[in-house]
Order: C-alpha cells, then sequence, then structure tokens
C-alpha cells in the first residue's frame, strides 16, 4: 500500500535519511507556525497579546512604514520588524506584568495630538506606568515612559522577535550608547540603562540573569535585549535605516475640519478617532476596508463609506485624490464584480463632487457617472445573467470560482435588478443603491444642463421606489442587509413608512430584546451602525444612543474607539502568517466599513440634510443631541454639508443656526431633544 506523506514529514524524513540535503523545518513552514511551535515548547515564557492592535502610521504610506501597537503599549514599527514590550519587575527581580498581559479593563488609551504633529499618538496608563508611542517621520518612532509612583519596581524595555507585527530577529548588538537590530534598527535611550543583556530566547534565556555579552547571533531569528531602565522617566528612539518613500496622499490633519464644543468627550473622542483610524489605514491612494495585513486591497463597497466620510468631516483634498479609483474603476473588491458598484460609486463621487463644487472636479467626475449609468441601465434591462470584468485580487477562498465573480446580475424581474452582493443577491439592497445613484445622477445632469438625462433618471429612479416598495416586506426578499441602508443613505423610504418601522422594530426586539446589547455579540459590526443611522432618521435617537453605548463598552483597543468583523480572519489573504505577531485571531480590527459607518452617524447625529422630499432639502440640526446635553452649552463651527455650511450654538434653551452658502433657504429642523424642549430657534442666512 503506497504510503501517503504531508511535506512536514517528508521533510522530517528527508532530514533523517540524507544530512547532507538537510533543510531546517523552518524553512518549509511559515513565520505563524514557526511561531506557535516555539509558544508550544516554551509555555511559560511571555507572548503578545494578540488583540486589539491598531496602526500608528501616516495616511498613504506604505504598508512597510505602518507601525502596530497593542493595548498595554507593545509595539513594532513595522510588519516583520520586532516587537518592543515594557516588564514590570518587582525588587526580588521578580516579574508582575508586562505590557502583553495587563488585563484589558486595567488599560487606559488614548489619541493626542501634539504639537506640530497631525498624527496622533497613542498614550497608554496602566497601574504600574504611563506611555506614548509618536510618529515623528518616516521610519522614526519615539516612546515616552514614565512610571506611576511604584518606587520598588524596576522597568524593562525588551525587544525581542515576536509582537503586534514582529518578524525574525537574527542580530542584537549593545553598542555602548545605542542597540542595533537586524543590522538595520537603531534604538537610543535619553537615559542609560542599569543593564542590558542579549541573548537567545530559544535557548531558554528571555527570562535569566544570563553573562553579558555586546552582541548576540541567531539565525532562526529569536535574538533579544533586555534593557533595565530602573524606575526614571525616559524616552526611546526607533530608527529604521532602510530608505523610506513618501505618501502620495494629501492630508493635513487627522481630526475633523469644523468646530466642535460638546458636552459629552467620548462623543468628540469617538468621532476624531474614526477619523483617524481610516486615515492611518490609508494605502497609496487607496481606501481598504480593514486592517491592510488581513485586507491588502480595495473594496468597492466598504471603501465608498469611507470616501464620503472623509468629505464630509472636512477632508476634501484626500477625498478628491481617493476618489480617482472610485471613478475610473467600476469593480473592485475581494468578492470580484458586483451589482450594487455603480450605484454605489455614484453616490460616492457626487456627494464628494458637491461638497468640493469646484467646475473642474464636476468636469473631471461626469464622464465616469455616465459610463456608470449604463452599467445601471444594463442590469435594469437585463433578460439573461451579466458578467463584467474585475480588477485586483479575489479573496483566496473563493479565486477559483473567477466566472461566478464576474456575475454582477441575473435577469431584471418584478421590476428589480437581481443583483450580487457579498455572495449572494440581497435584491433590496442593490435596488436601493441604484435608486440612490439614479438620484444623485439626476442631481449632476441638471448641473450640466443636461434635462433629459435628468429627467429620464429621475423616472427610472421613480419606478425602482415604486418596484421596491412593492417587494418590502415579501418573504423572499428579506435580508439583514435591507436594514442598513433603506432611509440612509439611500432615501427610498422614509419615516413615514410604517411597514418598514414595523419591521426594523421587530428586527431590533429579536436580535436586542429588552436589554441595552444585542443577544449574540454581533459578527458585522457595519450592520449595527448603519442599522442606528437608520434608527437616527425615524427620529428615534434612544436607540441611537443604545447602539454607540454598546460600540463604546465593546471596543477592541480600549479608547481608541476600534471595532470587529467576523470571527477570526474573515476573507483573510494569510498575509499574517508571514510575521510573528497577530498568532490566533479572534476578528478582523480595526473595521474600516465600521470607523466609517461610526464616523457618518456620528456627523449626521450633529447635522444632516433630510432628502425625504427630493431636491427640497430641510437641514436637521442636533438629531443626535440627547435631552442631557440640554443642561450645557454647545456648538458646532463651520459645518461643510451638500446644501450650504451650517453652524449652530445651543445655551440656555435657545438654539442660534446660521447657514451660508446654501442656492435657497431651505428648511431647519432642531432635533427631537430641542423640540421636546421647546427651544427657541433664532435662524440666518449668509
Amino acid at each position: 500500500m503506497m504510503k501517503v506523506f504531508t511535506l512536514r514529514a517528508l521533510a522530517i524524513v528527508c532530514c533523517l535519511q540524507a544530512p547532507a540535503l538537510v533543510l531546517k523545518a523552518q524553512q518549509l513552514i511559515n513565520q505563524r507556525q514557526i511561531t506557535l511551535l516555539e509558544q508550544a515548547k516554551r509555555p511559560n515564557d511571555l507572548w503578545p497579546r494578540g488583540d486589539g492592535h491598531i496602526l500608528i502610521a501616516e495616511p498613504g504610506s506604505p504598508l512597510a512604514q505602518k507601525g502596530y501597537e497593542e493595548p498595554g503599549g507593545s509595539f513594532s514599527p513595522g510588519p516583520g520588524s520586532f516587537g518592543v514590550t515594557i516588564w514590570v519587575m518587582d525588587k526580588n527581580k521578580k516579574l508582575i506584568a508586562t505590557s502583553d498581559n495587563i488585563p484589558m479593563d486595567k488599560i487606559k488609551q488614548a489619541y493626542v495630538f501634539k504639537a506640530n504633529n497631525s498624527i496622533p499618538s497613542v498614550e497608554t496608563i496602566t497601574p504600574y506606568y504611563t506611555c506614548t508611542w509618536t510618529y515623528v517621520e518616516a521610519g522614526r518612532w519615539e516612546f515616552d515612559f514614565k512610571n506611576n509612583g511604584q518606587e520598588d519596581y524596576t522597568y524593562h524595555i525588551v525587544t525581542r522577535s515576536v509582537g503586534p507585527a514582529g518578524g525574525p530577529l537574527t542580530t542584537a548588538t549593545w553598542e555602548g550608547d545605542r542597540l542595533l537590530l537586524n543590522r538595520r534598527y537603531i534604538i537610543t535611550l535619553t537615559t542609560q540603562p542599569k543593564q542590558v543583556l542579549v541573548g537567545n530566547e530559544a535557548a531558554g534565556e528571555l527570562q535569566k540573569d544570563i553573562p553579558v555579552q555586546p552582541t548576540v547571533t541567531n539565525a532562526d531569528g529569536w535574538a533579544f535585549a533586555r534593557l533595565n531602565m530602573g524606575n526614571v522617566p525616559f524616552s526611546l528612539k526607533i530608527n529604521d535605516t532602510k530608505p523610506q518613500f513618501n505618501s502620495p496622499l494629501p492630508y493635513t490633519r487627522t481630526t475633523q475640519g469644523f468646530g466642535m464644543q460638546l458636552p459629552d468627550k467620548a462623543f468628540e473622542h469617538s468621532l476624531q478617532a474614526q477619523i483617524s483610524n481610516l486615515m492611518m489605514g490609508y494605502i497609496g491612494k487607496q481606501t481598504g476596508p480593514g486592517e491592510p495585513i488581513n485586507y491588502p486591497l480595495a473594496w468597492e463597497r466598504d471603501g465608498a463609506y469611507s470616501l464620503v466620510a472623509m468629505a464630509k468631516s472636512g477632508h476634501l483634498e484626500t477625498a478628491r485624490e481617493l476618489s480617482k479609483y472610485f471613478a475610473e474603476n467600476d469593480f473592485f473588491g475581494g468578492f470580484g464584480a458586483e451589482g450594487d458598484a455603480p450605484g454605489s460609486a455614484i453616490n460616492a463621487l457626487i456627494e464628494v463632487a458637491y461638497l468640493i463644487n469646484e467646475p473642474s472636479y464636476y468636469q473631471y467626475v461626469w464622464p465616469h457617472i455616465k459610463r456608470k449609468l449604463k452599467l445601471i441601465d444594463e442590469m435594469r434591462n437585463a433578460k439573461t445573467e451579466i458578467y463584467k470584468d474585475f480588477i485586483g485580487p479575489l479573496a483566496p477562498h473563493i479565486e477559483h470560482d473567477v466566472k461566478r465573480r464576474q456575475l454582477i446580475a441575473r435577469p431584471f424581474t418584478e421590476g428589480l435588478i437581481v443583483g450580487t452582493m457579498d455572495n449572494h443577491f440581497p435584491v433590496l439592497y442593490i435596488n436601493a443603491i441604484s435608486y440612490r445613484g439614479l438620484v444623485q445622477a439626476s442631481r449632476l445632469a441638471k448641473k450640466f444642463g443636461e434635462t433629459a438625462l435628468a429627467d429620464s433618471c429621475l423616472q427610472k429612479a421613480a419606478a425602482v421606489k415604486e418596484a421596491w416598495q412593492a417587494g418590502f416586506g415579501k418573504d423572499k426578499y428579506e435580508n439583514e442587509r435591507n436594514f442598513m441602508i433603506s432611509v440612509w443613505p439611500s432615501w427610498i423610504t422614509n419615516k413615514d413608512n410604517a411597514l418598514f418601522q414595523k419591521k426594523i422594530e421587530d428586527k431590533h426586539v429579536e436580535e436586542w430584546g429588552n436589554g441595552d446589547e444585542p443577544k449574540a455579540r454581533p459578527l458585522w459590526t457595519y450592520f449595527q451602525a448603519a442599522e442606528a443611522h437608520q434608527w437616527l432618521y425615524l427620529d428615534r435617537t434612544d436607540r441611537v444612543w443604545q447602539t454607540l453605548h454598546y460600540f463604546w463598552n465593546n471596543q477592541c483597543a480600549p479608547g481608541l474607539y476600534t471595532y470587529w468583523e467576523g470571527d477570526g480572519e474573515e476573507n483573510t489573504f494569510r498575509q499574517w502568517e508571514n510575521y510573528r505577531g497577530w498568532l490566533k485571531p479572534k476578528y478582523i480590527t480595526p473595521h474600516y466599513w465600521t470607523a466609517s459607518e461610526m464616523l457618518l452617524l456620528q456627523l449626521d447625529m450633529l447635522v444632516y440634510v433630510n432628502e425625504a422630499k427630493g431636491d427640497d432639502f430641510e437641514f436637521v440640526v442636533g438629531a443626535g443631541v440627547p435631552a442631557a446635553w440640554l443642561k450645557e452649552g454647545m456648538s458646532i463651527k463651520n459645518f461643510h454639508t451638500k446644501a450650504g455650511n451650517v453652524s449652530w450654538e445651543y445655551k440656555k434653551n435657545v438654539l442660534n443656526v446660521t447657514i451660508e452658502g446654501a442656492a435657497k433657504k431651505y428648511a431647519v429642523r432642531p432635533g427631537v431633544a430641542f423640540v421636546n424642549a421647546k427651544t427657541k430657534l433664532n435662524l440666518s442666512y449668509k
């Protein structure tokens, strides 16, 4: 009987039988497997947290230049570099805690903006120390440290192979006043260490007092250095000597572009954090769906939300450059060509166009809008299946099925596009976003004087809306995605739709019961965030805040407002297997569709443009303001919308609203809390 060998078993046999041809096992398995095997050999050693990581990086920088940080302050200055860990030891040299094992609920984190640095630093406060990681410039990082009053503890900085995004560390050399790692990274300190130990952790030396030596080399990548810093404050600098690349993406800051003074600082911090999280994840001039090692690609649907979020938060030049990929390409993403892409891209591009409001940009984007309109027409006239080419890679688990990934729609039926999305056919979602694309395109057509095209778009949109309303509530069209798009952002229905209100209420009760959190931890957090947006437009502020508080109480990185997708490595491209970090993923984080949804929700809680009556806009001011805020003053200054700039100020039950640059005197409606408090409204137009 023929024996079947695995590759690893065959390697072992070869090693035993042919010493001259021996290959190290590490040449046949990936870095994750190497690390997990080493962890099994040394279960009593210390290993990365592998949870809650975030990026600290320049917007648009290459992946290789993005730093990864985990709660507690552990850090890697780039994927495949090394890990920096903080150890806390008592006077008897007993290990008390490390930055990798301090419980999450004992850690406080925050983004802080240092003078002249548009990229946020990450400050971490633990029971033992406070530390801050700062991006200085490409390839340069700074770490500031102080203990929290414990005089009997000593603090060690440990640099080793494993970390938030670690890699093999083959050499560590202490040169008397600096540490050289992998003959590439130079670490300098403001305070001379009391002792520096370099060694081989695979030999069991990591936690031992070993003989002092200046350098160590380990071909398998398990060199380490342990720096005893005593208990005094110090700073550390990392310099990556490899040539660095400038970001091609324009940006000025990573916070909102409008003034904001609100009673709830958590709301402010959450809004600012979503902007920073999104921007630091951009690579080149591309958006990504989530943390970029797991998702090394652009994905139209997720990216469209990110694009609009940039523009609405005031980052117009950043949005302009990001938008080109959406304009010039029709189908891209890990699932290939999908039926929601034309309507999604049209909506995003026209939102950006109206916010930028420059003739040259309108001229640039208009031919691309018309091309994408033809794709919607093609799906609306489909008598057979429609297939389209796409650009970019497919998610590896479906890359064998290229023909299916080109399918965007089946034959048109019951007045509805039967389009693809998320590997199936959520018909009402596809038609809602297509409706939105048609309505948006009609507005731009009017601007160019193409009246016939504008009228045609509106006629088609009306037909889609009629068919959508007839289909909503039918069993064959039931899909949870119906409740993440129907009012916001599509406006295919509104708060006057009693059936929609009943269905979304039934869904909420089924998933949440009477509690303040879902009965089960949601896998697709962007669904919950988008559903909260529907509640905002339905004037159910209580449900909006219920969702916000759930997310704030369940952050992946405490204080940095990052959230998750899935259970494990969703749609993995298997890139994390090349690194010695993120060894047993529980989910994808940060997720940028969720960040975009959360940011867009919070922006609309401050000001949104009601489009329930088409082009007869209405400004809704403070729709998300809760009654508790009315005890204090608050203000929003120069909030940019597609219909004009809005500033508002509330004090002592008087709401002063100023509208600038609007095409006409659109109506203004205060949010529910203001109405219930009978707040006086003073309105001025400029």
